[in-house]
């Protein structure tokens, strides 16, 4: 660890208490908690993105502390009509950050502003989704896909744009397995899914332009391909990607857990990750992450992970840690604010690689 991780004042710490920003209900922790698949809550088949009914119920009955309002009052299910239903994610935060031999900077921004809206054309088989970026910049599309299921549900092909399947589906995008395997919430595709989930199993395949998202320009394609075993206090799976592209070929591989153990939730993932670069030849990097989460108070979850990537097998002392400590806070349903520390250690000549961070986020969504 350099120096700098040591460097952490107490005044970094007030500051971090004094932020906003955004998580989504769709921590795999949770998932893992409670012995579900992903789709349980959520319409996408592998998490994230809009709530379905009972994701809309959890988030208000379980995930917060206490519900306010009328005693009476009936549940927000997203549903505006019989056929149509919507919801969205707003998120605010004020960060901190501390790069050696650098001014500190403190910003809030918007995070991200998100809606949903999904058309049940016919019940249970034929559904239209969309999920739009709204902040903090222009619009985005992040996802839309026509989704066909079989009578009995457990099939479905879906054709579109949409996030690839690989991993956990950590909301935290700057986590070392989301941002150096690129597959994250900021990089969907284009192309064609099929999925299969019955109890236990689920397991997801695409075949995808491999372009993030943006126009083709080659003949190469990605396929992603994960599988998803659940008990009920643990669950095990698989993932490949393999892109080929003109720029260069990649191939990743990951094996990722969850276990519950008392009121503490673990996730673990590692990933390879196999370059062929046309001037560069090959090279392999390795991308991993352990995380606890500690469900200590209903309303209340305080986090702990760490991360490590090393971005190639062949060179000694090139690898980045981060360790971070975040406490999420649901105080009433629709609501959440996260308070954490994140310290990194890296090359010591990189002074970005080396940085401490603080932050709050307050988190709006239905």
């Amino acid at each position: 660890m350099t120096d700098s991780a040591f460097r952490f004042r107490p005044a970094l710490v007030i500051c971090g208490v004094m932020a906003f920003s955004g998580h989504a209900a769709a921590e795999p922790y949770l998932a893992v908690a409670n012995g579900l698949q992903c789709s349980a809550c959520h319409s996408h088949p592998a998490g994230g993105g809009k709530r379905n009914a009972y994701g809309n119920a959890f988030a208000q009955s379980e995930l917060s502390a206490k519900r306010i309002g009328a005693e009476n009052a009936e549940f927000w299910t997203g549903d505006v009509v019989k056929w149509l239903s919507v919801g969205a994610d707003l998120r605010a935060s004020l960060s901190y950050v501390d790069v050696p031999n650098a001014e500190t900077q403190s910003e809030f921004n918007v995070t991200r502003g998100t809606l949903y809206v999904e058309a049940n054309i016919i019940k249970d088989r034929l559904s239209l989704y969309i999920d739009q970026q709204i902040a903090p910049s222009s619009s985005i599309n992040r996802e839309a896909y026509i989704k066909l299921k079989d009578r009995g549900g457990n099939f479905h092909l879906a054709a579109g744009q949409f996030y690839i399947p690989y991993g956990l589906r950590l909301q935290d995008d700057t986590a070392f397995i989301r941002l150096v395997t690129g597959i994250n919430f900021t990089n969907p595709d284009r192309g064609v899914q099929v999925g299969y989930e019955n109890g236990q199993w689920s397991t997801l395949l695409s075949v995808t332009n491999g372009s993030g998202g943006g126009s083709e320009t080659d003949s190469g394609k990605q396929i992603g391909f994960l599988a998803n075993y659940v008990r009920r206090n643990w669950r095990a799976g698989i993932s490949f990607n393999t892109n080929n592209a003109d720029a260069g070929d990649r191939q990743m591989y990951n094996a990722f857990f969850g276990l519950k153990t008392g009121p503490i939730v673990w996730l673990a993932e590692i990933d390879k990750i196999q370059d062929e670069l046309p001037n560069s030849g090959k090279q392999d990097a390795i991308a991993s992450l352990i995380e606890g989460n500690w469900l200590f108070r209903k309303g209340h979850n305080l986090k702990i992970s760490y991360d490590y990537f090393d971005p190639d097998d062949d060179v000694d002392e090139d690898h980045q840690s981060r360790w971070s400590l975040v406490w999420e806070h649901s105080p009433i349903q629709f609501l959440q604010a996260r308070f954490g520390i994140r310290l990194y250690d890296g090359v010591p000549q990189v002074d970005t690689q080396n940085r401490d961070e603080a932050f709050i986020e307050l988190h709006g969504y239905f």
